[in-house]
């Protein structure tokens, strides 16, 4: 079986059921998937999240974190794919073993160019739109308002892949809980960065906020410093070259239409310096109130804790993603019935407090 994504030929002996939609003639192939007698060699394992990677004398060994036998045995430069402690008699792949292809391949395509990007992307008059940020932002809920506001189509619900060289994105073979395997490339044109906000508004983003985000956003192959280099550098041509901005809104399809209004119109809030809660402290409820707190190795250096009223709160739990003090504002005033005079006010002495107590920090 041959497939084909974006510009990479894989060639399998076995049939991958979610790479269906990616089906293609016979061609030379970039990657190789097979069946291998080759036994991984022991070593340290490394687990990131579901997946754990062992160094080999030629390459990798990946395998799904807890799993018992089965793994990928793949080469330095990920072109070959060896399946091991796997029964031969299979004819296709179970997901969990195509999610590791998945892994090997999102490697090679970093090294031709591309950025697998944590978003939801549709289609939306022959261009694409890509939705990012944190999980449980909100990403496929605003690509269904899209749908829903603009009869948009849906690209990918997960890990879209951008070519820098051509400012292009591209369908894949892999998605969220949508399932879509949408087996086409359009030109990009906005990576949006979701804000819940009962406002609708666009924010422009300082290239030091954009680097920033897609730093967080993308896929990135940390046992591999060579691979995670050269993604790295297409980061930098992405935050350079695609026009990326912080988008406030609500999940509902007359967000959608005020966000892409504004996009239109080029009506962009003028870029902001972000302000983040630091790692290491949690808020908590005691008893109706709000108590800030270290945890970890702050327990020993931070004297004490911090009582917050239920506007701090507010603000607090908005700091956990990096936020201007302009949209911290907005927020306030869209959620509490106060003049903006007074809240800015008493926001930016919250702030210098929060300062004070070495608990924010300014990006």
């Amino acid at each position: 079986m041959y497939y084909r994504i974006a510009d990479l030929t894989l060639r399998s002996e076995l049939r991958l059921p979610s790479f269906s939609a990616f089906s293609h003639d016979p061609a030379e192939a970039d990657v190789v998937l097979a069946f291998s007698d080759e036994s991984p060699v022991g070593g340290k394992d490394l687990e990131m999240g579901n997946l754990m990677v062992r160094r080999q004398p030629n390459g990798w060994f990946f395998q799904r974190t807890g799993g018992k036998r089965g793994g990928l045995v793949v080469s330095e430069d990920y072109s070959r794919l060896g399946l091991t402690g796997i029964d031969p008699a299979l004819d296709e792949l179970d997901v969990g073993t195509e999610w590791l292809v998945r892994i090997a391949l999102e490697c090679m395509l970093a090294r031709r160019g591309y950025v697998s990007l944590h978003a939801a992307a549709v289609l939306v008059d022959g261009e694409a739109y890509a939705f990012t940020g944190p999980s449980g932002i909100g990403k496929s809920t605003r690509a269904d308002a899209w749908q829903e506001a603009f009869g948009a189509v849906l690209i990918s619900g997960d890990r879209p892949l951008i070519d820098v060289g051509s400012m292009e994105l591209c369908g894949v073979p892999w998605d969220g809980k949508e399932q879509c395997f949408h087996n086409a490339r359009y030109p990009l044109k906005t990576i949006c960065d979701i804000r819940r906000s009962d406002r609708a508004y666009v924010r422009a983003m300082s290239y030091d906020q954009r680097r920033r985000l897609l730093m967080q956003q993308s896929f990135l192959p940390m046992w591999d410093t060579m691979t995670s280099a050269i993604q790295m550098a297409n980061m930098v041509k992405l935050a350079k070259g695609a026009h990326i901005v912080r988008m406030f809104c609500g999940p509902l399809p007359e967000d959608a239409k005020n966000i892409r209004s504004g996009l239109e119109r080029h009506d962009l809030k003028e870029e902001r310096s972000d302000l983040k809660a630091k790692n290491g402290f949690v808020l908590r409820n005691v008893m109706g109130e709000y108590i800030l707190m270290p945890a970890g190795d702050n327990v020993g250096r931070f004297k004490g804790a911090v009582a917050l009223n239920d506007v701090a709160a507010f603000v607090w739990e908005k700091l956990q993603d990096p936020v201007s003090r302009d949209d911290l504002l907005v927020a306030i005033c869209a959620k509490y019935d106060v003049d903006e005079a007074v809240a800015a006010g008493d926001l930016d002495a919250l702030l210098e407090r929060l300062k004070g107590y070495g608990v924010i920090e300014e990006e």
